[in-house]
């Protein structure tokens, strides 16, 4: 542990998960989207009418005894993924007609395996690097993926989306407004980036009667003292106002950007959340410790408020950690990288060998009580990308690490490969315990 001193609301009034919630920002859209957990009803917080009230239907019986009916505690579980980067070859993977001109596209098969973790949680928050910038589609270094990957992510459970990253603008400005279009037309909370000046960046979610702010910012590359870059591309000034990011590499750009960021806590808090979580998209690619700077920018953060900070884009496990404010005695719960969920990296990619196909669930428990709202507990649930050939088509998919050491052919794979695995992932998360008030433990087994 490290000391130092440093408009819109969703309500999802769920039945008994939240994965039905849908972003205001998308319901003009018309669109329906097929999925298989039940959607539960969502409210849209107006302002008092002025017109007079009709009389209120007499109520027979008792009167309730209390005002306010909420229970004494509420728990409530949030599911936060790495990096969904559709290499050329998971793009392929995904054809259900090869050789005919017109393909189809289906990713639902990817995350078979780890489903039940997500139709579990209250809320599922994923991630997609790259865009959905239409056709031609392409991988690395410019990423565009069909639009059939955000269908997968709904049909899974995910109804909030990170879409600020540094392979935001690889399709230009016209494929940064298409991504933040498609993500909200197909019904999930989209944040980080905005389709027009108009839409939000950001939420406020009710979670379960926890009203939740999230927010997602990503990292620039130096770019010039006139011109901001995002992965060495100069930042259109049109998109500049739909992208949150910060600029690490020059110190007055850097400590405006933080103020900038604080100031969307600030606007949050007083719009009525009552958590905060940063979705952050930052760090040096395949090293598994975060910078310096990184843990810097995180105690300011804490001490501004934030209580969890999610990281993705080193592409493998980085610490878990928790920090204290020392002028405030807030605790933020910090997962640095949660690596990679989705991708096409192979053991000896770069020199990983094989961290870059490992990666984590993060699972976080938020109790409410009438002292306000803080984690409970902070989890990990390890997890690997198999790479396996179907006839002529390379498949991936996401499998849990403990399960399927235990019944590899199950998982499509191997006991070597799983041990081997979680070897790995233990050598790096193993020594993240957290502290007496918010512990971090690893998860060995699927959902009842």
């Amino acid at each position: 542990m490290r000391i130092r001193r440093s408009t819109m609301i969703l309500i999802c009034v769920a039945s008994f998960i939240l994965p039905g919630c849908r972003s205001m920002n998308s319901q003009s859209s018309g669109a329906s989207h097929p999925s298989t957990t039940s959607a539960p009803t969502m409210t849209v917080v107006t302002e008092p009418s002025s017109e007079e009230p009709a009389s209120p239907t007499p109520i027979s019986g008792p009167l309730p005894t209390k005002a306010n009916n909420e229970p004494e505690e509420i728990r409530v579980i949030i599911t936060a993924v790495g990096d969904v980067l559709m290499h050329k070859a998971v793009i392929d993977g995904g054809q259900t007609n090869p050789g005919e001109a017109e393909p189809q596209y289906d990713y639902t098969y990817c995350f078979q395996y780890v489903r039940p973790f997500f139709e579990k949680s209250d809320l599922a928050i994923g991630n997609i690097e790259g865009t959905l910038a239409g056709a031609p589609y392409t991988g690395f270094p410019y990423f565009s993926a069909p639009d059939e990957i955000a269908d997968a992510l709904y049909d899974v459970g995910f109804r909030v989306v990170c879409a600020a990253n540094n392979h935001s603008i690889d399709k230009g400005l016209d494929g940064l407004i298409r991504t933040a279009t498609v993500l909200r037309e197909k019904g999930f909370t989209a944040i980080g980036t905005r389709p027009d000046e108009d839409s939000a960046m950001d939420a406020i979610v009710d979670v379960g009667g926890i009203r939740l702010g999230i927010m997602n910012y990503t990292w620039e590359t130096i770019g010039t003292k006139t011109q901001k870059g995002i992965n060495g591309i100069p930042l259109p000034k049109e998109a500049d106002p739909l992208i949150n990011s910060f600029n690490p590499s020059r110190s007055a750009a850097f400590e405006a950007d933080i103020e900038a960021l604080i100031d969307d806590v600030e606007r949050l808090r007083r719009d009525g959340a009552e958590f905060i979580c940063l979705m952050v998209h930052w760090g040096t690619e395949y090293t598994t410790q975060s910078a310096q700077w990184q843990q810097d920018m995180a105690l300011r953060l804490c001490d501004a408020g934030v209580g969890l900070i999610i990281g993705n884009h080193p592409h493998v496990l980085q610490e878990i950690d928790v920090i204290t404010s020392e002028t405030t005695g807030n605790e933020t719960l910090v997962y640095y990288s949660t690596g990679n969920f989705l991708g096409n990296w192979a053991y000896e990619t770069l020199g990983t060998n094989g961290k870059a196909q490992d990666g984590m669930i993060a699972r976080i428990t938020l109790i409410k009580t009438k002292e306000g709202v803080s984690i409970e507990k902070g989890e990990y649930i390890p997890t690997f990308v198999v790479r396996a050939y179907e006839g002529s088509l390379l498949k991936h998919y996401i499998v849990p690490v403990i399960p399927a050491i235990d019944d590899p052919e199950y998982y499509r794979t191997t006991t070597a490969i799983m041990e081997s695995s979680y070897k790995r992932i233990a050598k790096i998360l193993g020594p993240c315990t957290g502290t007496k008030h918010i512990p971090i433990a690893e998860v060995g087994t699927m959902p009842e």
